[in-house]
């Protein structure tokens, strides 16, 4: 049996990145160890706090310059000692082509009030690394770094990995999903072109934890782009529609498909709507699970109404149906609806119940 040993050194400021990297490689040893290879992490928490003769960071750095991999996560500072394990296994690397560095950084909003001087610190650093031509790789979240660093484990000791993109009958179940994976992170995030019914083929023959990691990645970017990049964010609609055909009986898909078809450039309000019907049907009372279902098809509702597109009030029996969307609507939201109502994309409904005769929704 292999034993790669990983150090892994960050600022205090990074524990909870550092936790999660600690228990993804505690999940990938369970799927290594048939390839005979297993990956032994080094963090500072792990040596005990006693006094050395040399001193303990240089007990630090000893194990540093003695690993296989170094990695190194920093965010809005980097610590003197952190900098120290740097240089001593750069300066490993130099004379011995060995251990292989890999520097993350998290790239996520800070408020400027907690800026401090501390912040220089990671300047020096990221020009240091440009000095050395060395660049970092940038990371959102935990799941992404910890997808990046899987890949890059792939690379290093993997026989091709999920490069291989082909799946047949016989391809066992974890490789099937590390190719659902790639693709999803290559389709979302442009680090190549994908094959969307390849994309599709992968995502629905993956397994559930798979699908689950397809979702968080494709609900997140839908979240963080549908304002401010809708073509962007319209990069989600084929792995969402993949997932929904994976599993009809979840209503999380449906539902961000019905938001990603209202936020389209153009929106699709059928599609919208033909989704959220289903969402909300799947969700049944668990109201918390889609607390935007009812107030999105209400919005989809009002759009594909001929009348409104005419800017006339609507027959009855659609005016019916739409005061009770309206109203599920608003009960659902509670509290809350006194602010949407008066949100840019609630101007429809407003106009709407303008046109209508301001119906109570109480």
């Amino acid at each position: 049996m292999q034993v790669k040993k990983i150090f892994l050194a960050s600022s205090e400021e990074l524990k909870e990145d550092r936790r999660a990297f600690e228990l993804m490689l505690n999940r990938l040893n369970q799927q290594w160890r048939a390839r005979d290879i297993v990956f032994d992490l080094v963090v500072w928490e792990d040596f005990i706090d006693a006094m050395s003769k040399e001193g303990l960071q240089v007990e630090y750095n000893k194990a540093a310059a003695d690993c296989d991999i170094f990695v190194m996560l920093f965010f809005t500072k980097v610590g003197r000692f952190t900098q120290e394990e740097f240089e001593t296994v750069f300066a490993r690397l130099k004379a011995n082509d060995a251990p292989r560095i890999y520097t993350y950084f998290r790239n996520d909003f800070i408020l400027t009030g907690e800026i401090n001087e501390s912040i220089k610190s990671l300047l020096d650093f990221k020009a240091r690394l440009r000095e050395l031509k060395h660049y970092v790789t940038l990371y959102r979240n935990t799941e992404d770094l910890q997808y990046q660093f899987s890949r890059q484990l792939e690379r290093l000791y993997g026989d091709g990995g999920a490069d291989a993109m082909d799946i047949a009958d016989n391809t066992p179940p974890v490789k099937v999903g590390e190719i659902a994976l790639l693709l999803t992170y290559r389709h979302l995030y442009g680090g190549g072109m994908v094959e969307i019914t390849r994309l599709a083929a992968a995502i629905e023959r993956a397994g559930r934890q798979v699908r689950n990691t397809a979702y968080e990645m494709a609900s997140q970017m839908r979240r963080e782009h549908w304002f401010a990049d809708k073509r962007l964010m319209e990069r989600v609609i084929p792995v969402l529609e993949a997932l929904t055909r994976s599993d009809p009986n979840w209503h999380a898909p449906h539902g961000q498909l019905g938001y990603a078809y209202v936020e389209k450039v153009v929106p699709d309000w059928q599609r919208a709507k033909e989704y959220l019907d289903r969402a909300i049907e799947l969700r049944g009372d668990r109201v918390s699970e889609g607390y935007y279902y009812q107030y999105n098809r209400v919005r989809a509702v009002i759009q594909l109404d001929p009348a409104f597109a005419a800017r006339q009030p609507s027959d009855a029996a659609a005016k019916e149906a739409i005061v009770g969307m309206l109203k599920t609507a608003r009960r659902e939201m509670e509290s809350s609806w006194d602010e949407v109502i008066g949100w840019p994309d609630s101007e429809p409904l407003r106009a709407w119940l303008a046109l209508n005769g301001s119906p109570r929704l109480r």
